[in-house]
């Protein structure tokens, strides 16, 4: 529709989902957006958000895990995670412990409550990866993470490019 209304035809709409669906970006995109909704239609069930979950996944079960871990892990970032933890600590799903020799340093660690949702949420990752790939013969598979471990690393070395030479406007 945005194009509609600014192209005045839907021939612009058609050419925009053609190109579309030949961009890597696109798929990535739309294939993550499907699996987000229902990531966040099953945390629903269990009144959380997807972004509690993946919290909850990150963090190592005994010892908790350092905070300054847990953003890069999620690809997260710290202030939006800090709204998640704070969310979570007033749902009783964790606590925060200060490392007993550097004070500055803060462990997330889970509560028992926390412990058991993440059962649930690690179920339920599983669950998904489990109807994903079902239909996908392993060899595919296999190329799909090796496609996957490619775009990653065209993906750093396009940042580091753009941190030397800002791309222009």
């Amino acid at each position: 529709m945005f194009f509609y209304c600014i192209f005045g035809t839907m021939q612009h709409m058609d050419d925009f989902t053609k190109l579309a669906e030949e961009v890597v970006i696109h798929q990535i995109r739309s294939a993550w957006h499907e699996i987000s909704r229902i990531f966040n239609e099953m945390a629903s069930e269990h009144n959380i958000t997807m972004s509690i979950g993946f919290v909850l996944l990150t963090l190592h079960e005994e010892e908790g895990t350092p905070v300054t871990k847990i953003a890069p892990r999620m690809g997260m970032e710290p202030n939006s995670l800090s709204r998640t933890l704070k969310k979570m600590e007033e749902m009783g799903m964790i606590t925060r412990r200060k490392d007993s020799i550097d004070k500055r340093k803060v462990y997330i660690c889970p509560t028992e409550y926390g412990y058991q949702m993440r059962k649930i949420v690690l179920k339920s990752v599983y669950k998904l990866n489990d109807a994903i790939v079902e239909d996908i013969p392993k060899e595919k598979l296999y190329t799909f993470f090796e496609v996957m471990s490619l775009v990653s690393g065209s993906v750093t070395r396009f940042r580091e490019q753009m941190r030397a030479e800002p791309v222009a406007s």
